[in-house]
């Protein structure tokens, strides 16, 4: 791959990877609950228009979100995407501003026959939380003796973790108007949830010595694979269809359990059977430059099979609803007009409307957001770079209780290599 991609790929990664392991550690509180929140999906340029990508036709870029597409690559590609996000949650007792940084998505598609057979993998980062609670606390110790004494501190709770996969996919086009794709996808992840108290040392003389105190920690660790079939079609000139289905599986996890003042550690295995997920994609030439897509996702997370103690819990099941996201909108292609400037640069708008798989406040989580983006090519032609500025609103404070309004910005680095 040519060195200024290489080097701006590089740069990118090295950068988001650093803040994401900063101090901006913080989501939607609304990430706290259940299953945690889905993060945002495909690359800047989908994203810019609302999300859509299953049906991406391009051997320049490929869309990785329908991993059929890779078939029609004949260089080798590199796709790295990251965005940050800044938002401000509303409660009834406080507001908080937050931060936080990924890098969802790593790809690389690997072309066997130019055209018509392809390997691909990479690296998924699919729901994450992570959020920071703290309560001002007072505590008496050795009351009625002559110690007795009155401590002042905070008691806070923190959850953070992830769940991501590997996708390992193998991409085939018999004819020029079919593509198919099947993917192993390894699935991992982790979550850390522990309580604690922090008050000050009553010895100190300036009230600035700290204490801590670990009540518990719980740590879960999840393995498992799933298997993702993809299809990509062209029945007519100007419009293609996608489809991508990821059958029910199951992931093994493991959890940890250390309690405050006890010796030793408790492990537990269980089992979580994750639904299926199905998505399907649609796009249209309309003339020009201009093109016009939409993608639907369904997965119905009330199907979700999980351990007795969990299901035993008032209410869980009820919690759990059919998680439903719709994304749409137009793209102007990029130009290739000579002296044509800013004019050559492609355009994208685009909405997404999305039902998280669970409720909070005894109501459905509704996600509303807008979107535009552009991007521009490296030099050479080598691959190109592309950005996406997203507005968005989380939840309602009538029916949850609380609300998220968030500023995100994505960016996308490809580049392209011929390697034989």
């Amino acid at each position: 791959m040519k060195r200024s991609t290489m080097m701006i790929a590089a740069a990118l990664l090295a950068a988001l990877a650093m803040t994401a392991t900063g101090v901006a550690q913080a989501q939607t509180p609304f990430a706290l609950r259940s299953v945690g929140q889905r993060l945002a999906d495909g690359d800047a340029r989908m994203l810019g228009r609302g999300g859509w990508g299953l049906a991406v036709v391009d051997s320049l870029d490929p869309g990785y979100k329908n991993l059929a597409s890779t078939a029609w690559v004949r260089q080798l590609g590199l796709s790295l995407t990251g965005y940050g996000e800044t938002g401000t949650h509303d409660s009834p007792t406080d507001t908080r501003r937050t931060y936080r940084t990924y890098v969802p998505d790593i790809r690389v598609a690997l072309p066997i026959r130019k055209g018509e057979l392809a390997f691909s993998a990479g690296f998924k980062l699919e729901r994450g939380t992570g959020w920071q609670t703290k309560v001002d606390s007072t505590w008496t110790i050795w009351p009625g003796t002559e110690w007795a004494d009155t401590l002042s501190g905070n008691a806070q709770f923190e959850r953070e973790g992830s769940v991501f996969k590997v996708p390992l996919g193998l991409a085939w086009r018999p004819s020029p108007v079919f593509a198919g794709a099947v993917a192993l996808n390894l699935e991992r992840g982790s979550t850390r949830e522990s309580l604690a108290d922090y008050f000050l040392d009553p010895a100190s003389t300036n009230g600035a010595g700290l204490y801590r105190s670990i009540i518990a920690v719980a740590e879960d660790q999840y393995t498992g694979t799933s298997t993702t079939l993809s299809g990509l079609f062209l029945p007519l000139p100007g419009l293609r269809l996608g489809v991508n289905w990821t059958g029910s599986h199951t992931v093994d996890g493991r959890r940890k359990t250390e309690t405050g003042g006890v010796a030793g550690r408790v492990y537990n295995n269980y089992e979580v059977t994750r639904p299926a997920e199905l998505s399907v994609g649609l796009a249209a030439t309309l003339g020009g430059r201009w093109e016009l897509g939409g993608d639907m996702r369904r997965q119905d997370w009330r199907k979700l099979e999980a351990p007795a103690d969990w299901q035993a819990e008032a209410g869980w099941q009820d919690q759990l609803v059919d998680e439903l996201q719709f994304g749409f909108g137009l793209e102007r292609q990029r130009g290739n007009a000579r002296r044509g400037g800013a004019s050559n640069l492609p355009l994208r708008v685009g909405a997404n409307w999305h039902r998280w798989p669970y409720r909070v406040g005894g109501n459905e989580i509704i996600e509303r957001s807008l979107s535009v983006g552009t991007g521009f090519p490296l030099k050479g032609g080598n691959g190109h770079l592309d950005a996406a500025l997203t507005y968005g609103l989380v939840g309602d404070e009538g029916d949850n209780g609380l609300r998220s309004r968030y500023v995100r910005l994505a960016v996308s680095v490809t580049g392209l290599e011929a390697w034989w």
